[in-house]
């Protein structure tokens, strides 16, 4: 802490308060001022200028005892505060000795002194006290100031949990960039043991029970990706009503038949215009944590409904733009949050689940996608003070006729079987990764060039003409993917491009988009690979 001079500060684990008065600065009493008053008989005139300040002060004579106090005062202190009392008497057991001490080193001759500190009246609270002497002939020895810092507290531990969550959000995006890669390698390896030879002796049934876990980490690290915001979003309008509708299946065999699910859509006027599968991944994630607070029987009700712009300020959010939002509600009738975890329900890797059976990523990561989809999220009891009830809100958008029928997902079309063998132009930086993949495509019939960076890759592109696609990672050293795909289309500007990575920011992948490139996911399974390969070829061709 930096030493100021001429006065001390007693705030302990705390940063003092960047703008405090400077009442220890005191001018020499003027000649002209009137003769001195008695100890504990103020001039008349401080009685007036006490009462009009609404910063809680009080004096104190040469013992150390409170003898007057104005209004704010008794607000503050409320029953607590009484003349003749001592200042230590205002607060807790816990701060009664750092205030004692404050006044007897202000009173000995030394400077002032600022504490942080709980009242009686307020303990779960914190006030900044200040204890400063006063100039001399005036009638008081001290002067006692409080100043209410709820709201700069408050301001503080928001700063400090969105500095925390950044911090653990950027861990997790780069942890989990390095188990997309373990992932698509092991999933990559299993798929070659399968299909090898199908009449070799192999545990099939242990080959696939791998698979299936390397898809339970795939998942796990979505949500990772979900937290750190680095999950790609492939937003479009749609519309929540039908995309509930959709869910309804999925959600009513997670929740189970002790589980009673009522949807109630009165929403239809305004569409979303997000990533379908993230909120669809909101909602279900929601609906599993209201299941395990219901100990699964119950009740659930999911609610859509459109807000106007006009009445967004009676919702009583006041961090909430002034713009027309869907409203998606999910209550439960479960036991409730506690309010002393409320505030903490949103942190990463917080769970009051019993070990093994939650990983604390749940809400975290409705709440990054909420973000990330530039929506709020609010906690609340449910009706009657039953249960809890979750409410998101998204910004609501008018889709034209035009933009509704556009927005219908189209029929997937199977990928037809190639002509002929793919010539693939293969850059992934990470050798295990770039063999694995190598490998499954050349089983698949397509001939390979690897390359391990984007250098690399360029030069093969200027030798070989034949090359009809590009694959390669998003993140990479040097030149990225996106980087070498602008470059790539220069040079050819028929070629099919490709790019896998899980961990691409969305900024990038828009830049991507007016190439027309197509995206997977890490981890994928060589179908999935194909399938992109054939598409990316039949666009250009």
């Amino acid at each position: 802490m930096m030493a100021i001079p001429g006065r001390s500060s007693v705030i302990p684990d705390q940063i003092e308060p960047a703008a405090v008065p400077d009442w220890a600065s005191f001018s020499p009493v003027p000649a002209s001022w009137p003769a001195p008053y008695a100890e504990g008989a103020s001039s008349p005139g401080f009685a007036p200028l006490l009462s009009g300040i609404p910063m809680a002060l009080a004096l104190l004579d040469s013992s150390g005892r409170m003898f007057a106090g104005n209004e704010a005062l008794a607000a503050t202190a409320g029953d607590a505060w009484r003349p003749g009392m001592r200042p230590e008497q205002l607060v807790v057991d816990d701060n009664q000795a750092q205030i004692r001490h404050a006044v007897g080193n202000v009173l000995a001759g030394g400077g002032a002194r600022t504490l942080r500190v709980a009242l009686k009246s307020r303990p779960d609270d914190v006030q900044d006290v200040r204890v400063l002497p006063f100039p001399p002939g005036l009638g008081a020895a001290a002067m006692l100031a409080m100043r209410d810092i709820r709201e700069q507290v408050r301001l503080e531990r928001q700063v400090a949990a969105a500095t925390r969550m950044q911090a653990v959000g950027q861990l997790a995006g780069g942890v989990a960039h390095d188990f997309n890669n373990l992932l698509t390698g092991i999933l990559g390896m299993v798929d070659h043991m399968l299909e090898a030879d199908r009449d070799a002796p192999v545990d099939r049934g242990g080959l696939e029970e791998i698979r299936r876990n390397a898809h339970r980490g795939a998942k796990l690290v979505a949500q990772l990706l979900a937290f750190a915001r680095h999950q790609p979003q492939r937003r479009h309008l749609f519309c929540a009503r039908d995309l509930v509708h959709d869910l309804q299946p999925l959600l009513i065999k997670l929740l189970g038949p002790a589980v009673m699910l009522d949807i109630e859509n009165q929403q239809g006027q305004f569409w979303l215009k997000a990533d379908p599968g993230q909120i669809e991944q909101v909602i279900v994630n929601l609906a599993i944590n209201a299941r395990d607070a219901m100990s699964g029987q119950g009740r659930l009700t999911i609610r859509f409904h459109d807000i106007l712009s006009k009445d967004v300020q009676a919702l009583g959010h006041q961090i909430m733009p002034t713009m027309n939002y869907v409203g998606i509600e999910i209550t439960d009738t479960g036991s409730g949050i506690p309010p002393e975890i409320i505030g903490k329900i949103f942190e990463p890797f917080f769970t009051t689940k019993p070990l093994g059976q939650g990983t604390g990523l749940g809400l975290s990561t409705v709440y990054s996608i909420v973000k990330q989809s530039d929506g709020f999220i609010f906690a609340q009891p449910g009706p009657d003070g039953r249960g809890t009830r979750f409410v998101v809100y998204l910004p609501g958008h008018r889709a034209s006729e035009e933009e509704r029928q556009a927005a219908r997902p189209p029929s997937e079309v199977a990928v037809a079987a190639l002509d002929q063998p793919l010539n693939v132009l293969l850059v992934e930086d990470e050798p295990s990764v770039r063999l694995v993949l190598a490998r499954g495509l050349e089983r698949k019939g397509c001939k390979v060039t690897a390359a391990e960076d984007a250098a690399a890759a360029l030069q093969v592109i200027n030798r070989d003409p034949s090359i009809d696609v590009l694959l390669s990672d998003v993140m990479m050293p040097g030149m990225d993917g996106v980087e070498l795909a602008f470059e790539t289309v220069k040079l050819r500007p028929g070629i099919g491009l490709v790019l896998m990575s899980g961990y691409a920011e969305l900024p990038r992948h828009r830049e991507a988009d007016s190439l027309g490139v197509r995206f997977l996911t890490k981890p994928f399974t060589m179908s999935d690979l194909m399938s992109a390969l054939g598409r990316a070829q039949s666009a250009r061709s």
